[in-house]
């Protein structure tokens, strides 16, 4: 289905907004997916990392952002997906997520995929499913769209789960072709753009340190920090000393050069991504 020039348009402007957050993973994420809700009128967003997969296996799977579920809905998320951890696709397609063996297939294919759920599976094969029974339907989680790309730093598979509650109107192509379209352009920016938490960001930092981090990037000296936050000089100095720890630079000029690259960078102990050209496997 051809989008109209509005939606294009709208992809992009969110995609630029997504980028603006890109040294902080939470905000960028929940971002991203509070931006794809609004474009597909849909009430609950979810991003998902593999870790360590194997073909036709899954390794350990990570909920990384959840958007439009209160706390209590929220902590059943993590718990919910991990049920297809350390299992092989067609035991999970078999006893928990029908249709998950066809999406597999459809993504060795073509190396993406990006599939409403009723092209996965029919209504009552869906809804007899533990994985319906036992959690989507706790979350008043209904009908969705679901993408999965490759992302390069760290190399592996990342998954957007878009969905709306019980009585909405069913997702059509326009909400598929508008979650294709903005995964197509996110994916390729994730560890190169976009930074992860196995990257120098703002991942790790308190409150504290996030609020100097502000103020020097605003250009403020220590003494003007330390004013506007109620601190003293000595402990704002002692923070500035912890954020280029933090970012592994020893000056002010190193610090506002990393960001004004916008180009993250991989900490010292991340996994390193395998040679370009190498051997390589295609989890999910």
């Amino acid at each position: 289905m051809d989008l109209s020039l509005d939606d294009v348009s709208s992809v992009i402007r969110l995609v630029r907004e997504v980028c603006d957050r890109w040294d902080d993973p939470q905000a960028w994420r929940e971002h991203l997916l509070r931006g794809a809700c609004a474009l597909m009128n849909a009430s609950v967003g979810m991003m998902l990392t593999e870790h360590h997969g194997k073909m036709y296996h899954f390794g350990r799977l990570s909920v990384t952002s959840v958007v439009g579920l209160p706390e209590p809905q929220r902590l059943l998320v993590q718990p919910g997906i991990a049920q297809m951890q350390d299992r092989n696709y067609q035991d999970v397609s078999e006893n928990f997520l029908p249709g998950l063996s066809r999406l597999y297939d459809d993504f060795v294919r073509q190396k993406w995929v990006t599939v409403r759920r009723d092209q996965m599976v029919d209504d009552q094969t869906y809804h007899a499913a533990p994985h319906y029974r036992d959690f989507r339907k706790l979350l008043d989680c209904d009908d969705y769209v679901v993408s999965i790309r490759m992302v390069d730093l760290p190399r592996r598979p990342e998954g957007i789960s878009i969905d709306r509650p019980h009585g909405a109107e069913r997702f059509g192509q326009r909400e598929v072709a508008l979650l294709k379209l903005l995964h197509d352009e996110i994916a390729p920016l994730v560890g190169v753009r976009l930074a992860t938490e196995e990257h120098l960001c703002r991942d790790g930092l308190s409150r504290r340190l996030r609020q100097t981090l502000e103020l020097l990037l605003a250009g403020k000296s220590e003494k003007e920090a330390a004013g506007e936050m109620d601190l003293s000089i000595k402990t704002v100095h002692e923070y500035v000393g912890m954020i280029y720890k933090h970012f592994r630079v020893s000056s002010r000029a190193e610090l506002m050069a990393y960001f004004i690259r916008r180009t993250p960078e991989l900490r010292e102990d991340a996994y390193s991504p395998p040679r370009r050209g190498g051997a390589e496997k295609t989890p999910i």
